[in-house]
């Protein structure tokens, strides 16, 4: 009789151990299957924020690309400017010089205006 009842006792406990496993199983594979899910639903919410923020990046690159675009041409007129005042300055100086300056000096002209104030 005792045999018996630990092959029952040792059947019941193998019945049930299957059981447990097929249920844990079942119970893993669901988890897995939401985990895989989420991750899923993850990536795509990832990837769209992504792609919002690509875009506003190159909206601000191309705006700062204009803006810095115009303060270059700014600053390369008005490099052109001064090149040229002191181009022209440059070649006052040489005709002073060699003594063949026009009578038309610009100081000469501040001069007349005063001696025409002072009239």
């Amino acid at each position: 009789m005792n045999l018996i009842n630990n092959m029952q006792t040792l059947k019941d406990d193998i019945k049930s151990g299957r059981q447990k496993r097929r249920q844990d199983l079942k119970t893993i594979k669901q988890t897995t299957k939401q985990l895989q899910q989420d991750a899923h639903k993850r990536i795509a919410e990832e990837e769209k924020i992504r792609k919002e923020e690509a875009e506003a990046e190159k909206r601000k690159l191309a705006a700062f690309t204009r803006d810095l675009e115009q303060d270059v041409g700014v600053l390369r007129k008005g490099f052109r400017q001064d090149q040229k005042e002191l181009r022209e300055e440059i070649l006052t100086a040489g005709e002073v010089w060699r003594g063949t300056a026009s009578t038309k000096i610009v100081p000469e002209k501040e001069n007349k205006k005063n001696e025409e104030n002072e009239k």
